[in-house]
């Protein structure tokens, strides 16, 4: 009778060590799971052709969509054919040249008709450059497709049910008298792995990313700490230094037009990084192994209740 009663009084009919040890093998299973596919979406196919990227491609792989912009604009600037209007518009200052991309020719059009730069990205003919440059990128196993990218993010549906799980059976923990504190670390580990998760937005495989290393230490002159002179470099050479480096090229090579285009310096940020906010260490989660230690540990398991 007295084992039946200590039974009842545990919430939900499972004992905390139970539930804890439950929640923290679910969520290393999920976290491993992610990360397992996650490289294997990563992955890519090895160029050896990759040095050969120009810059807007090597723009879209370092930083996404808008460092490509930048890239193209930089390059436009630095021959002479776009500058700034009133009110950080977009002016065109000369005719294009022979042999720019189709990027080139989108924003040339756009400043045309006196666009923004942060409204580039909406525009009809930016948007079918980006699109066509992505696409290419795709076909040589350089970029995660879109669709790979929805693939990967499914894996939040399971971390949220998880985390709604361990905040149901805290409730009613609480309302037990049991104590929660090892339950709480571990949905903390799932907030982790839940953000991990949905902000990823590289696009860059592995093996581009291995290429752009190489492409940075050939192109290491064009760093902004070296204050390099872009007019000897030409067109070609601003961009390259915008595609690898960031915003932060534009306002070395010309600050007055990047400030009146209002360009933004953040974008530096992943000119360095490689335009993902999550870095692939961090998707196995080492809260989430700290956590699995919480699960496994002596003093949960006499506690009692640390999951409540």
């Amino acid at each position: 009778m007295r084992l039946h009663n200590e039974a009842m009084q545990d919430t939900w009919g499972i004992p905390g060590p139970v539930f804890i040890r439950l929640y923290v093998v679910a969520l290393v299973i999920l976290a491993v799971g992610y990360a397992i596919h996650r490289r294997r979406s990563f992955k890519g196919t090895p160029d050896p052709l990759i040095g050969n990227l120009g810059p807007q491609q090597v723009a879209f792989l370092n930083g996404g969509d808008r460092l490509a912009i930048y890239a193209a604009l930089g390059g436009l600037r630095a021959a002479g054919l776009i500058g700034t209007g009133p009110q950080h518009t977009l002016v065109q200052t000369g005719p294009l040249t022979a042999g720019v991309t189709p990027l080139d020719a989108a924003i040339h059009n756009a400043a045309g008709r006196q666009a923004r730069s942060r409204d580039l990205g909406a525009d009809q003919w930016v948007r079918s450059s980006l699109d066509q440059l992505r696409e290419g990128l795709e076909r040589r196993g350089l970029a995660v497709s879109r669709s790979a990218l929805r693939a990967l993010k499914l894996w939040s549906f399971g971390a949220g049910a998880l985390l709604v799980i361990g905040v149901l059976r805290a409730i009613a923990g609480m309302d037990n008298n049991k104590p929660i504190g090892f339950l709480a670390f571990a949905m903390f580990g799932t907030v982790i792995l839940l953000v991990v998760i949905s902000k990823t937005s590289r696009t860059a495989t592995i093996a581009a990313q291995k290429g752009m290393t190489e492409l940075r230490s050939r192109h290491s002159h064009l760093s902004p700490q070296h204050s390099p002179a872009y007019a000897t470099y030409g067109a070609a050479g601003a961009a390259m230094g915008v595609a690898l480096y960031g915003a932060a090229s534009l306002y070395s090579m010309d600050p007055a037009f990047a400030a009146e285009a209002e360009i933004q310096r953040a974008a530096a940020a992943g000119g360095s990084s490689g335009g993902d906010s999550t870095s692939y260490s961090c998707s196995s989660s080492s809260s989430c192994s700290s956590s699995s230690s919480c699960g496994g540990g002596s003093s949960c398991g006499g506690g009692g209740g640390c999951g409540g």
